[in-house]
């Protein structure tokens, strides 16, 4: 049935091959056969686990194949350009059991393998009606075209699997970027939440139409994308219902946490467009998003106490119908933030720990000491140091988030806004220093006059006792006048105020 071709050979009596410039037989097709979808699935998996099958996509062919004893295979083919991306193919196909032909039209040889290096040719031709006929040593079969299988649909319709690694990844660490669906009764809670902690993220609502006429309404998800998740926030997501999380791997498609698709879904990227959203769940459902709705940053979702105000002072129109004018009243809050701390230049201490701001006091360097600016209040005690307050390690510290306005440090105002507008918000501030408290809802203003050195503010005036004192006698003493004489054994003897020497023989 085939034998093997030999070095310069050119003349083959199978039609549509020929030498490469390597000397291998080579057809413009290569073809791939396997007796059942869970092999192609396996070859599919192992070509794109380690190279890319973007490159085989253009002019990938899937058919399902029936014998003339009516029994059923699947045939792979793609163009052969060379002998090295056959050798490629044919060797994942043997791995995943699979048999390589090659050739151009109708008949197609086995490609080449170890027993033959160069390849095979045909001895005699199969005559008979077919539309593809296969030639293997083992075997010559003649092959009719069952029905064309799309490559998309197949990658659609296999179900993802459970991955060993549970829900973090083949590197055993949970990603930072996700997109997660929750039905629109969890999506509002879910926006606070994000919010609440301040998670980057973003957030759109999609629809799809109705699939039957017993719905009367279409079906609406929440779709979020969110960056810079923190491990906890993605468990809880993951176990919550109505809410499934999927680790992007690409641009537009992803697949579910926890889970992995049967084909390496990033080895064909080409496949899925841009504008268009695509999410693998693990029990096989696909949501298809197009077109993509717009995202909103989830800031700018969350929800807020709005009031509408009647304007009492708004005068009735001609017509004699008072005119209402609609206003907004959103109350700045405090929330807490995962932001590092920033600009902490002040600390407030209760009157409870008076006793250890004394003793600290005393403890301080002179150069933080000097820069400390310090206001006494009925209840505590207000610190600012603008180079950082880091060296009063009491009560608790401020940040300052526009000039002259301090927060609790961890925690941010909500809704979020610029500092110029903040300054402008806060009436009744003057030349005053702002304090917000977590336990207060409205904050403290701090006179500018109120601050002060500590020196001056905490140290006591000294009260000197005034005591006798007498200057000193300006007279100064006579100094003795010395005579030098012959030396002698007792030099200083015979000085003004010293005894007289002994008599000759006196000890």
């Amino acid at each position: 049935m085939l034998e093997r071709a030999a070095l310069h050979q050119t003349r083959f009596r199978t039609p549509g091959v020929a030498p490469d410039a390597r000397g291998v037989v080579l057809g413009q097709k290569g073809l791939v056969l396997f007796p059942s979808l869970d092999r192609l699935v396996a070859f599919l998996r192992a070509y794109g686990d380690e190279g890319s099958l973007d490159e085989l996509l253009p002019t990938l062919t899937l058919r399902r194949l029936v014998t003339p004893l009516k029994t059923r295979e699947l045939m792979l083919s793609v163009q052969a350009e060379s002998s090295y991306r056959m050798d490629r193919i044919a060797g994942v196909a043997k791995l995943a059991g699979g048999l390589v032909f090659t050739g151009t039209q109708r008949h197609f040889a086995k490609y080449r393998d170890s027993a033959s290096p160069l390849g095979y040719d045909v001895q005699e031709l199969l005559d008979q009606p077919a539309d593809l006929v296969l030639y293997h040593d083992t075997f010559r079969q003649a092959y009719q075209f069952d029905r064309d299988l799309q490559f998309r649909d197949l990658v659609f319709k296999l179900t993802p699997y459970r991955q060993p690694t549970g829900l973090a990844g083949p590197d055993g660490a949970i990603p930072q970027r996700l997109w997660a669906t929750a039905e629109v009764g969890v999506g509002g809670a879910i926006l606070s939440y994000l919010f609440r902690w301040q998670i980057p993220a973003r957030a759109a609502l999609a629809e799809w139409p109705s699939q039957s006429a017993f719905d009367d309404r279409p079906r609406r998800l929440y779709v979020f994308d969110i960056s810079e998740t923190p491990e906890r926030v993605a468990l809880l997501f993951a176990s919550l219902p109505g809410v499934h999380v999927f680790e992007p791997l690409g641009q537009s498609f992803a697949v579910e946490m926890g889970y992995r698709h049967p084909i390496a879904l990033e080895s064909c990227a080409s496949m899925f467009d841009d504008d268009t959203l695509h999410l693998f769940r693990g029990d096989g459902e696909v949501l298809v998003v197009h077109p993509l709705p717009p995202f909103a940053p989830v800031r700018s979702l969350v929800r807020t106490n709005v009031e509408l105000e009647e304007d009492a002072s708004a005068a009735p129109s001609s017509g004699g119908v008072s005119e209402q004018r609609l206003g907004l009243s959103l109350p700045l809050r405090l929330a807490h933030s995962t932001d590092p701390w920033r600009a902490v230049t002040a600390t407030v201490v209760p009157l409870g720990q008076r006793e250890w701001l004394a003793r600290l006091l005393y403890a301080l360097p002179p150069k933080t000491l000097s820069a400390l600016r310090i206001a006494i209040g009925d209840d505590r005690f207000y610190l600012v140091d603008p180079s950082g307050i880091e060296g009063v390690p009491l009560g608790t510290f401020f940040s300052e988030v526009a000039q002259r306005i301090y927060v609790p440090s961890g925690l941010t105002l909500v809704p979020a806004v610029a500092p110029a507008v903040l300054q402008d918000l806060v009436r009744d501030r003057g030349d005053g220093t702002v304090f917000f408290f977590a336990d207060e809802d409205e904050p403290r203003v701090v006179p500018a006059a109120a601050f002060g050195p500590v020196s001056r503010k905490v140290l006591r005036d000294v009260a000197a006792v005034p005591v006798g004192a007498d200057r000193p006698v300006e007279e100064e003493p006579a100094l003795p006048l010395l005579r030098y004489e012959k030396p002698r054994r007792f030099p200083l003897w015979g000085v003004p105020g010293k005894d007289a020497p002994p008599a000759d023989g006196e000890g």
